[in-house]
């Protein structure tokens, strides 16, 4: 298993907390402070969603459990109106943002899981998806509980 530092790893630290335990403060000082939260219910199970748009970054929880936390690393028209992180230089040290497919296995090493437009990484005893735009750059990584 792999080990990130940056801001990511503060994001993979987080998970599995309960919604208002103070450490998750750390994240939304990263991405606040401006948010949206939006609650949903999928058949009895109970979803939230603490959106910050303009720093293109979610918080998602399940069950009052924070289980993912989804970050843009840049534009993308497909999903307005979230913005791109505001340090994307400091999401994960040692890796650009934009980072090729390639570059993010070079670094990371072979991947978890591999789709079509992702790759999933044990790292941090959590997980961590990176998402591929069609140039095989990332477009957004996905610091999660479980492997989803």
């Amino acid at each position: 298993m792999s080990t990130v530092t940056g801001e990511m790893a503060v994001m993979l630290d987080l998970m599995g907390l309960r919604k208002g335990d103070d450490r998750i403060l750390e994240a939304v000082v990263l991405v606040g402070p401006k948010m949206e939260v939006e609650e949903f219910d999928f058949g009895g199970e109970k979803s939230t969603h603490y959106t910050f748009n303009d720093s293109g970054t979610e918080l998602m929880f399940e069950e009052d459990v924070l289980i993912g936390a989804v970050v843009r690393t840049q534009p993308n028209d497909e999903e307005e109106p979230y913005g791109v992180y505001p340090r994307p230089a400091a999401l994960v040290e040692g890796l650009s943002p934009t980072a090729t497919r390639a570059e993010v296995t070079a670094f990371l090493g072979s991947p978890e899981r591999v789709g079509p437009d992702f790759d999933r990484y044990a790292v941090n005893n959590r997980y961590l998806r990176f998402e591929f735009d069609a140039h095989d750059r990332t477009l957004r990584l996905t610091a999660m509980l479980n492997p989803v």
